[in-house]
């Protein structure tokens, strides 16, 4: 009875959202279909919850997903007029700029944390260090630990990254003991097998490492790392349909920051939706637990979390510095004239959302 009573009050309280907002969801004439490219991802599996769940045609949209093999294809079918938006990343997107000049991303979905380094149990953590001396003391002393330690990883993958990560310590990667493997599995499988202090590689290898927490642990992702492990997901349109569709793209970020909440509030719940939508999408064959291991290095914010992160300037994790990181990295990829940060759009629509109050009310109703 309790439950019944709560799932009345919360479809109460969403049908006085949605009464405020305008929409009349019943009403097909005034749903827009908006036709979804998504990549066989978790990161971008939040769509389908969201489709499941109904919360597109709350917000007077019908979610129409289709799986696409990589952004690239994606958003060539784009162009043709196939699909209207696309998932893809800020890094995804340069090297498409040349053949689309337009390309537009305007929703960040989740900051990937899959970059992170590894260390055996008994290891100091930023996490654990953070509290006891602060985050950059955090960061200086466990980057200055490298020196001298045993790395078994691929390092033609990952010395960008290590080489970016040291030079804010002053070390280069010769301050290392490099061990080459020949790819990510027999330097995780070695590092298992005893070789080495630290392991930086795939985010397969980085979860199965994870699920033992007895032998290994999370040393620190882009709080050690810097701008090169900031990396985030997003999805991308052109300009000439967000010029088009302004009101439609603030829905979808609307979309987007409610089914945030069901990952912050309602994991349990949402999982296995997660899950299937996924292995349907990749033919894999993902189990709970292993998303479970994977979710973690994976972050959601939602719409509050996000002011004061994503959308900081102030944040170690604000999203300009990892494109702008990128872009001295890219330089390259990028045609003449093309600036990165100022074809990403997050930012513009965040706010336009956050100051739609009938929008933000909805988002912080009674989850169903």
């Amino acid at each position: 009875m309790r439950n019944l009573l709560r799932t009345v009050k919360g479809m109460v309280a969403s049908l006085a959202i949605l009464s405020c907002i305008g929409i009349a969801a019943a009403n097909a004439d005034d749903v827009k279909t908006v036709k979804v490219g998504i990549t066989p991802y978790f990161d971008y599996m939040p769509w389908v919850i969201a489709k499941e769940k109904g919360l597109d045609k709350e917000v007077g949209i019908n979610l129409d997903l289709v799986t696409i093999t990589n952004t690239a294809a994606g958003v060539a079918a784009m162009r043709q007029g196939s699909l209207d938006i696309v998932s893809s990343c800020h890094v995804c997107d340069f090297p498409l700029y040349k053949s689309v000049p337009s390309l537009r991303s305007f929703l960040i979905t989740d900051q990937f944390k899959g970059f992170i380094v590894i260390g055996r149990k008994g290891t100091d953590t930023f996490a654990e260090l953070e509290a006891k001396v602060g985050a950059e003391k955090a960061k200086e002393q466990i980057l200055k630990g490298f020196k001298g330690k045993t790395f078994p990883t691929v390092l033609s993958t990952y010395k960008p990254l290590l080489t970016a990560a040291l030079d804010q310590v002053g070390m280069t990667i010769s301050d290392l003991n490099v061990v080459e493997s020949g790819d990510d599995a027999q330097a995780a499988l070695a590092f298992q097998r005893g070789t080495g202090d630290f392991y930086v590689g795939s985010l397969p290898q980085e979860t199965k490492l994870l699920s033992m927490p007895d032998k290994y642990v999370n040393v620190g992702g882009s709080e050690i790392l810097g701008p090169a492990g900031l990396w985030y997901s997003t999805m991308v349109s052109t300009q000439e349909w967000l010029d088009k569709n302004d009101d439609t793209a603030v829905k979808l970020a609307a979309i987007w920051y409610r089914v945030s909440r069901y990952a912050d509030e309602r994991f349990d719940d949402v999982a296995p939706i997660w899950v299937k939508a996924t292995n349907e999408r990749a033919a894999a064959s993902f189990t709970i637990d292993d998303f479970k291991g994977t979710f973690q290095l994976l972050a959601f914010p939602t719409l509050e979390k996000a002011k004061t992160t994503v959308f900081n300037p102030s944040s170690g994790v604000y999203w300009k510095k990892s494109v702008d990181f990128y872009e001295k990295q890219n330089a390259d990829q990028l045609p003449g004239g093309v600036e990165p940060a100022s074809n990403a759009l997050e930012e513009k629509y965040y706010t336009k959302l956050a100051a739609d109050k009938k929008l933000t009310d909805w988002i912080n109703s009674p989850l169903k």
